[in-house]
C-alpha cells in the first residue's frame, strides 16, 4: 500500500505539477448518496420515442435507477473536498460493465439532476443497455468545494476516478455487481477530460482501477497550439478564454494582484460581475456580450508574453495540460467532426498522428464535413456506444460497428450534413441544435 501511495505522490507532483501536501486519504471516499429517480422500463421507451432516438442504435433493457453521489476527491495540494455526481444504475442482477461519462463547458455552479440534462441523457443511454454509468460534476460545480479549473487534467482526472472509488462502495449495498470492464468517453470539455483520465489510469498510480477502453470526443487536446489559434480569430465562444485565465488563476496563483487588470476596459469590471459566486450566468449570454475576437479583451502585454515568451507561466501551465502527445495502452477511440467551429478537428488529427505509429490501437473517427460542434456530438456519441459494446460482446473488430449499424450512421451523419448546409444557407451561422436533423418538419 505505501509503494502505491508514493507512487500516486510521485506521478502527481512530475506529472501534473501540483503543489505538494501531506498526502492523507481517507478510510471511504463516499460521503452520502440517495435515490432520486426510478426510470421503468416502459417509461424509458416512451422517453426514447418521444425523443426519436432509435432503439436499433440504442436499445432500451433495462429500468434503471439513479442516485445522486457525494464524495470525496483530491485536489491539487493532496488533501481531499467534497465533490458532487450522478450514477445511473441498470436494475440487473448480472455483472455490469461501468461507464463513465465527462460533460462540456459548465459555467453555472448549479446543475440538474437527471435525464431533463441532455447529457446525462447519453448516461442514460448506456445505462439503459445494462451499463453501470457515472456523470460527475468537477469540482466546483453541481453543489462541490472549491472553484471549477478549467480545461486542468488533474483535477478534472480526480473528478472522475474519486467518484468511480466512492460509487465503487455504494454498489454492494444496492445489489448491483461489476465485470471487471471501464469504459470511459465525454464530449467537448469532457473529450479533454476522458483523455486526462485514461492517462492518469495508465500511470499506475490507481492500481485497483483499470480502464479497459476510452472514447474521447471533440476535445482540445492541443491547448497551446491548434486550440489556442482560436483566440485571435472571429470565434463562436470567446467565454472560454476568459474561463480559463481566471480559473487557472484560481488554481495556481498565476497573477500577482487583481486578475482581472490582464482584461481591457469594460471586461475588467465587467467579467467581475458574471463570474462572481454564486455564479449562474449561462455562457450563452456570455458569448453574447464578449468580443467576437477573443484576444481583444486581453491588454497587449499579455497577448505579447503569450506569443513571444515560452516561459510566460500561463502558456507553461497550459502546456502541461495538452494532452496530445502520450502514448496510450488500452484502445481508444478519437471522435471529431471536420465542420467543428468550437474545437477544431485537428486537435484529434494531431492526437491520432501522435498516438498511433505507436499505439495502432488508438483509432479515429472523424467525419461530418458540414457537422458544427453541437450537432457532432449525437452521431459521435453512437460510434462510441458501438465501440464499447463491441468491447463488451468480445468482437474480435472492436473498431467496427455491425452493418445495420453502419448504415444508420452514414445516414444520419448525411442528413445532419444536409440540414447544417441548409439552415446556413437560411440564417448565415452555423447550426447550434444537436437534434435539428432529428427534428420533424412543421
Amino acid at each position: 500500500m505505501k509503494k502505491h501511495l508514493l507512487l500516486l505522490l510521485l506521478i502527481i507532483s512530475i506529472v501534473f505539477s501540483t503543489k505538494s501536501s501531506a498526502f492523507n486519504p481517507p478510510d471511504s471516499y463516499l460521503i452520502s448518496h440517495k435515490l432520486v429517480y426510478s426510470y421503468t422500463q416502459d417509461s424509458l421507451d416512451r422517453f426514447w420515442k418521444a425523443n426519436a432516438m432509435p432503439q436499433i442504435l440504442l436499445p432500451v433493457e433495462n429500468a434503471v435507477d439513479m442516485y445522486e453521489v457525494t464524495y470525496k476527491g483530491m485536489w491539487l495540494d493532496s488533501t481531499f473536498i467534497m465533490a458532487k455526481g450522478v450514477m445511473y444504475v441498470p436494475k440487473s442482477d448480472k455483472p455490469m460493465a461501468e461507464m463513465m461519462y465527462c460533460h462540456g463547458t459548465r459555467i453555472s455552479i448549479a446543475q440538474n439532476y437527471g435525464i431533463q440534462d441532455l447529457e446525462q441523457v447519453i448516461t442514460m443511454m448506456h445505462a439503459a443497455d445494462g451499463y453501470i454509468s457515472y456523470f460527475p460534476f468537477y469540482y466546483g460545480l453541481g453543489g462541490g468545494e472549491k472553484e471549477h479549473i478549467y480545461h486542468d487534467a488533474f483535477t478534472e482526472s480526480m473528478s472522475v476516478i474519486y467518484m468511480i472509488k466512492a460509487c465503487r462502495e455504494i454498489l454492494p449495498s444496492i445489489g448491483a455487481k461489476t465485470s471487471g470492464q471501464l469504459f470511459v468517453t465525454g464530449y467537448s470539455q469532457g473529450g479533454h477530460a476522458a483523455m486526462a483520465t485514461h492517462k492518469m489510469l495508465e500511470t499506475g498510480a490507481f492500481p485497483d482501477i483499470k480502464i479497459t477502453a476510452s472514447s474521447p470526443m471533440s476535445g482540445a487536446y492541443d491547448l497551446t497550439g491548434i486550440q489556442a489559434t482560436t483566440m485571435f480569430v472571429d470565434y463562436d465562444r470567446p467565454h472560454y478564454l476568459p474561463y480559463l485565465l481566471l480559473s487557472f488563476d484560481y488554481g495556481y496563483d498565476i497573477w500577482e494582484g487583481d486578475i482581472f487588470n490582464v482584461f481591457t476596459s469594460p471586461y475588467n469590471t465587467d467579467l467581475k460581475g458574471y463570474f462572481a459566486q454564486p455564479r449562474t450566468i449561462d455562457y450563452g449570454y456570455l458569448d453574447s456580450v464578449l468580443p467576437r475576437v477573443p484576444s481583444n479583451m486581453i491588454i497587449d502585454s499579455l497577448i505579447t508574453l503569450f506569443k513571444t515568451d515560452t516561459n510566460f507561466i500561463f502558456t507553461k501551465k497550459l502546456k502541461e495540460n495538452n494532452l496530445y502527445d502520450w502514448t496510450p495502452k488500452a484502445p481508444m477511440q478519437l471522435c471529431a467532426c471536420y465542420g467543428d467551429n468550437e474545437v477544431l478537428y485537428q486537435n484529434s488529427e494531431k492526437a491520432y498522428e501522435y498516438m498511433h505509429p505507436k499505439a495502432p490501437h488508438v483509432r479515429k473517427r472523424i467525419f461530418g464535413k458540414d457537422l458544427s460542434h453541437n450537432p457532432c456530438a449525437p452521431m459521435s456519441i453512437v460510434y462510441t456506444k458501438a465501440f464499447f459494446d463491441n468491447i463488451r460482446k468480445g468482437k474480435k473488430n472492436i473498431y467496427k460497428p455491425p452493418f445495420g449499424k453502419r448504415i444508420i450512421i452514414a445516414l444520419g451523419i448525411a442528413q445532419g450534413n444536409k440540414q447544417a448546409r441548409k439552415h446556413k444557407k437560411q440564417t448565415g451561422s452555423v447550426e447550434e441544435d444537436p437534434l435539428a436533423s432529428r427534428k420533424k418538419k412543421k
